[in-house]
Parts: structure tokens; sequence; C-alpha cells
């Protein structure tokens, strides 16, 4: 298989699985060491584990749009936002799931209070 195909296919797998992900936003897919959740909307994600660290993208105004690989998570800075603060982050990888030919994010950190996964921490491992 030539590389392009490779990548075509790997995006089409990407794709497939945003779109399973669409019927299931707000609720995370886990198992021993992994969640598959939406983030919000107009979510920053950062370098590391507190908002003085570099943003590498924002999630924008699209609902359901961006869709974070969870690995683990730690305690970082908390943040408060409106009635709810956490000083949970989650490190993972994030991936656009309208547009799957931009890059996936890899190694960033999302705040619990933008990650659609319920209680913080979900079920994944401390980092």
């Amino acid at each position: 298989m030539s590389q392009r195909s490779a990548r075509l296919a790997a995006a089409g797998l990407a794709a497939g699985a945003a779109l399973t992900l669409l019927g299931t936003a707000g609720t995370a897919h886990a198992d021993a060491s992994r969640f598959y959740v939406s983030l919000q909307t107009h979510s920053n994600v950062r370098t590391a584990a507190t908002t003085n660290s570099r943003i590498v993208l924002n999630t924008g105004s699209v609902k359901d749009r961006y869709y974070m690989d969870g690995i683990c998570y730690v305690r970082g800075q908390y943040v408060k936002v409106g009635t709810y603060g956490t000083d949970v982050w989650y490190r993972g990888h994030v991936v656009d799931g309208v547009d799957v030919m931009q890059p996936t994010r890899h190694n960033v950190w999302v705040w619990g209070g933008n990650v659609n996964i319920g209680k913080d921490p979900s079920g994944v491992g401390p980092c």
C-alpha cells in the first residue's frame, strides 16, 4: 500500500470513529487505558496542564467537531468556569471529526471542564 493510500485509509478510519462518536456525544468509551470523548466548543487545547501554556488549537463553535483519544489525567492547575471547577487535565490525542485531513494533535492537554466525560477524573488512570 502506498504512503498516500495508507494516510487516506487512516483518515477514513478516523472519520468512521468520529461518526460513531457523534451518536454518543457527552459519554465516554472507556477501557483499562483509554477513552474516546467529544470536547466542548471553544475549548483550548494546550501544550501543558496549565492555562499559562501555549494553545495549539481552539475547538471553535461547531458542536461535537473535536474528539479526544485520551490516555491519562493529571492534577494540574485548578480552573473554575461558572459553577464548575476542577484541577483535572486530560492528556491525549485530539482529532478533528469533521475535516479528517486535519492533523491529529498528539500528547496535548485539555482541562477537565472542557471534556464531555461526566465526572472528573474519568475511568482512565493517572499519567
